[in-house]
């Protein structure tokens, strides 16, 4: 009887001490079976998924980077989170599949079908949906850069804060698609098809502007608000922002000028007390450039923009010296060109941020993450970093490398 008591103790235990010590990678949802089916080729699983009609194939977190699935029925299977980088599903009918957070990173899936599928916020750098039908497919905060998508079929999908930066979307169809927020700079949109697509202020066009009410009606596009503001909020806001106008020029009254007018975007999205500067946020997102003449007008400036959000927006050339940026969402923002010495970036999010001929000089990168972000010509002469700082390699930052790099290393 002892030693069955002690059996059943150490069987326990010993599969908790497994899980602490198997990397958090190998850990999946997926159905060993499922994923063990996978090998006996399209022919085989296919076959199956005719047969066995309420079969749904769940494959959530799998590791299936650089396998060949061309071809094969995965129509409404769960692949949420699942390892797809460079694999091949060209032709693949992935209909109704779930791959939100997905890895398809250089993935082929060209003339695949996607209808309905959803891929909320999955990495697809570098994909080829060549010809693919992602009709009504809901790709909202997707990473689409230099993604190669001639021809393919977005009707009424749902794009917004896409980022399609130097992408490939020569004669593809939008109709009806959501671009709400969604980052187009540098992509090659010849022969695209925009009838009835829904933009916003926010939706960075190829041309690097953000699309307006004229854009709209010159292109057969339809411009709506990112968010529909409830009466009761708008009125708060407004009053607000009679009451607590904060210009570029310390407060002084401007009439009816650009600063004046702004009504504060986040009270109408997000929080009601935000922490940053209202009118320097909405400036800063709608015109860099009568920012950075402000900026030159008035040099002593505070500029607070603590855990503003930014993602993936154009925010090129722009004047940010000495600003307050604790906290920040910049995730794939692009920052070429910029000045941010002596910015206070403590905890920001900059990964997979374009930082090329950014000057970061004396700026605070404790705590900042820069996983990914291209640090090419980055200057950061006694830009101090600490332990937290994660660097563009995905490692933290080290005496050594500050040293390197002519930063200063300090401690959180």
């Amino acid at each position: 009887m002892k030693s069955q008591n002690a059996l059943h103790f150490s069987v326990p235990l010993m599969a908790m001490m497994l899980l602490l010590v198997l990397p958090s990678g190998l850990l999946s949802a997926a159905d060993s079976l499922d994923v063990s089916r996978l090998r006996e080729g399209s022919e085989a699983w296919n076959a199956r998924r005719a047969a066995e009609t309420g079969f749904v194939p769940d494959l959530s977190g799998a590791d299936l980077k650089g396998r060949k699935f061309r071809g094969f029925d995965l129509h409404g299977a769960r692949l949420a989170g699942a390892d797809l980088g460079q694999s091949d599903l060209s032709g693949a009918n992935l209909s109704g599949a779930c791959l939100d957070s997905s890895n398809c990173q250089g993935t082929l899936l060209d003339g695949a079908v996607l209808k309905g599928a959803s891929l909320r916020g999955s990495t697809l750098d570098g994909v080829v949906l060549e010809g693919a039908d992602c009709s009504g497919a809901d790709f909202s905060g997707a990473d689409l850069r230099r993604a190669e998508c001639s021809k393919a079929g977005f009707r009424g999908a749902n794009l917004q804060n896409a980022h399609f930066r130097e992408a490939s979307l020569r004669s593809v169809d939008f109709s009806g698609a959501d671009l709400r927020g969604a980052y187009l700079w540098r992509a090659v949109l010849d022969g695209a098809v925009l009838m009835g697509v829904k933009v916003s202020d926010t939706t960075v066009l190829e041309s690097g502007r953000y699309a307006d009410a004229a854009w709209a009606a010159a292109n057969g596009a339809v411009s709506m608000a990112d968010v529909i503001v409830p009466p009761a909020v708008a009125a708060h806001a407004s009053s607000q922002d009679q009451t607590r106008r904060v210009t570029a020029s310390g407060g002084k009254k401007e009439g009816n000028s650009r600063v004046n007018s702004v009504l504060n975007l986040w009270r109408r999205t997000g929080p009601v007390d935000a922490p940053y500067d209202a009118a320097q946020f909405e400036m800063v997102k709608s015109d860099w450039r009568e920012w950075n003449r402000l900026r030159r007008q008035n040099p002593s400036m505070r500029v607070n923009l603590t855990e503003a959000r930014y993602d993936h927006k154009n925010l090129a050339q722009i004047n940010l010296q000495g600003a307050d940026l604790q906290k920040a969402s910049l995730r794939g923002t692009d920052f070429s060109q910029s000045d941010l010495r002596g910015a206070d970036l403590r905890g920001a999010n900059l990964s997979e941020a374009t930082l090329v001929d950014v000057d970061l000089a004396g700026a605070d990168l404790r705590g900042a993450k820069l996983w990914r972000a291209n640090m090419s010509r980055t200057r950061l002469n006694r830009a101090k970093v600490s332990a937290a700082t994660i660097l563009d390699s995905g490692k933290p930052a080290t005496g050594e490398w500050a040293l390197k790099h002519g930063a200063l290393y300090m401690a959180d």
